[in-house]
C-alpha cells in the first residue's frame, strides 16, 4: 500500500493553518490577473496564485451585477474584485462554486459579506465552504443575456459540476478536466470520471470553448480533448491494474515505458517522469486495493448518526452500494473496509488513517472513532474520540 510522504503531509498541514489564520485576510497583495474576453457578457480570468499555479475563474455580466464562477482563495479576492470592477463597473452579486476543491470556494465569505449570493451543489455542505443556495442534480439561471446551467457529475471530487454558458458556448469543468496532467479521479473512481467526461462531451459541441480549473498547456480546449483525456485515463488505469496484479513495484511502474506511453499526451510526464507516481498510488488505493467483503445488507447496520461529547454529529449512510461518513461543515468520505470494524478513509488508504466502528457484546454497532495521524491535513478538522450512536 502506498502513501504520500511526510513532507507532503506537512505542506498540507501548513496550508491548512495558514488558511485558518485571520492574518491571511489582512494580507494586501496584488495578484496578476489575465482577462480573456469571450463575448461582451463573458470573460475568463486566470489568476497567478504562484509562479507555477494559474487558477481559472469566469464572470458573466448581468444587468445589475456579475456572476463569478469559482471564488478563488481569500487572499486573491480583493484583486479579483478590483479586476471585475475594472472590466465591468459592476459588483459581484452571485458566486457559483463548481466543486469542493478549496480554491473554488475559499473566498465565498468575502463576496457574501459584500452582498453576493452563493450557489453550490449540496455536497459542499460537507466542506468548510460557506453555502446558501444548494442544488442537487441540475441548476439553471438566466443571468442577463446568458443562460447558466450546472450539471452534477460524480467525476473528480465532491459537488463537481459541469458549468455551461449556453449563449457564449463556454464550458467550465474545474479540475475534472486538465490539459497538463491526468485528472485525480476522486472517491467515485475511474468509472465515474469517465462518465463525467462523457457527460461533458454530450453537452458540448465542436465549437465549445472548454476551460479547466488550472491553466495548463492552454486556456481553451475543444470537445475532442475530452475524448483524448478519457482514453488516456482509461488506458493508464487498466495498465496500472494489470501491472499491480503482476506484482510490479511503484518504482518499476514509474519507469515502465508502456505506462509512460499511455500518458504521452501530457508532456509533463516526459519532463518529470516521477510525477506519475501520485496517479499510480491513487489508482492502487481507490481501484485495486482488495477490500474486506461486507454484504449490502450488513453495510446498512452501520447507517445512522453518531454524536461526540462536543455535540458534533457524524452521519453514516450507504450511497450506490458504498458506505460514506460525513459531518456538515467538515468532511464527506467514502469508506473502504479493511475489516468488520476498520474502514479506510478514501483520501488515504493507509493503515494509520481510518474510521473504527465499535460494537456491543451482542454485535450491534454502537459508536465510531476517527484514527488520524497528527501530521495529517485533516487532524485539525476532525477531532479524535468516540462518537456514540444515537
Amino acid at each position: 500500500m502506498y502513501n504520500l510522504n511526510g513532507k507532503v503531509k506537512i505542506i498540507f498541514l501548513f496550508i491548512y493553518f495558514l488558511l485558518q489564520t485571520s492574518s491571511v485576510q489582512a494580507i494586501e497583495k496584488e495578484y496578476e490577473i489575465t482577462a480573456n474576453k469571450v463575448t461582451d457578457q463573458v470573460f475568463v480570468l486566470s489568476v497567478a496564485w504562484s509562479k507555477t499555479s494559474f487558477i481559472n475563474s469566469a464572470i458573466v455580466v448581468g444587468d445589475k451585477g456579475v456572476m463569478l464562477i469559482t471564488a478563488q482563495m481569500s487572499p486573491v479576492a480583493p484583486s479579483l474584485e478590483a479586476k471585475i470592477k475594472e472590466l465591468t463597473g459592476k459588483p459581484v452579486t452571485h458566486v457559483l462554486n463548481v466543486a469542493s476543491d478549496t480554491f473554488h470556494y475559499h473566498a465565498n465569505d468575502y463576496f457574501k459579506e459584500r452582498g453576493a449570493e452563493l450557489i453550490s451543489h449540496k455536497e459542499l455542505q460537507y466542506t468548510e465552504a460557506s453555502t446558501q443556495i444548494l442544488f442537487d442534480r441540475h441548476f439553471s439561471m438566466q443571468f442577463g443575456s446568458e443562460l447558466v446551467t450546472a450539471t452534477y457529475t460524480r467525476a473528480h471530487t465532491k459537488g463537481q459540476t459541469i458549468v455551461y454558458l449556453k449563449n457564449s458556448n463556454v464550458m467550465l469543468l474545474g479540475d475534472a478536466f486538465r490539459t497538463d496532467k491526468l485528472v485525480y479521479t476522486g472517491y467515485h473512481g475511474v468509472e465515474a470520471q469517465l462518465s463525467g467526461f462523457a457527460e461533458a462531451y454530450e453537452i458540448a459541441n465542436d465549437h465549445t470553448l472548454i476551460v479547466s480549473g488550472h491553466k495548463g498547456e492552454q486556456l481553451f480546449s475543444k470537445r475532442h480533448a475530452l475524448k483524448q483525456a478519457s482514453t488516456a485515463l482509461n488506458t493508464f488505469s487498466k495498465l496500472v491494474g494489470k501491472k499491480h496484479k503482476a506484482g510490479m513495484t511503484l518504482e518499476q511502474m514509474i519507469s515502465d515505458k508502456e505506462l509512460q506511453g499511455a500518458v504521452n499526451i501530457y508532456p509533463i510526464y516526459q519532463e518529470k517522469p516521477s510525477l506519475i507516481k501520485y496517479n499510480i498510488m491513487q489508482l492502487i488505493g481507490t481501484e485495486f486495493t482488495q477490500a474486506y467483503n461486507i454484504s449490502d445488507s450488513d453495510l446498512n447496520t452501520y447507517v445512522g448518526s453518531y454524536q461526540g461529547d462536543n455535540g458534533s454529529i457524524f452521519k453514516v449512510d450507504v450511497v450506490d452500494g458504498h458506505l460514506f461518513i460525513m459531518e456538515k461543515g467538515k468532511f464527506l468520505f467514502k469508506l473502504t473496509s479493511m475489516s468488520k470494524d476498520k474502514f479506510y478513509i478514501w483520501k488515504s488508504s493507509t493503515a494509520s488513517f481510518y474510521m473504527q466502528f465499535h460494537f456491543s457484546s451482542d454485535g450491534k454497532v454502537i459508536g465510531v472513532s476517527p484514527k488520524i495521524p497528527e501530521d495529517s491535513y485533516y487532524a485539525p478538522i476532525i477531532p479524535t474520540g468516540i462518537r456514540k450512536r444515537l
